[in-house]
């Protein structure tokens, strides 16, 4: 069974998203650490007459969609 950056590969998307991290800014300015986590749904996809499931983020699987690849959430 192929990796999931494998799968990514041929689907082409790129890497993995990571969490991103930033500061949360008060009116006094005060600094907090903040982190937003990518937006990660279970997916099925057929490639090759295979299924395997994939984490994809929403925006991903937009894109997906746009480019017409079959994607199911069983």
């Amino acid at each position: 069974m192929p990796s999931s950056d494998q799968l990514r590969e041929k689907l082409g998307l790129g890497p993995k998203p990571k969490p991103l991290f930033g500061n949360k800014r008060s009116h006094a300015l005060n600094a907090t650490r903040k982190m937003s986590k990518p937006n990660l749904q279970n997916k099925w996809v057929v490639i090759s007459g295979k299924k395997y499931r994939i984490k994809l983020t929403a925006r991903e699987i937009r894109t997906l969609d746009k480019k017409g690849i079959s994607l199911t959430s069983e």
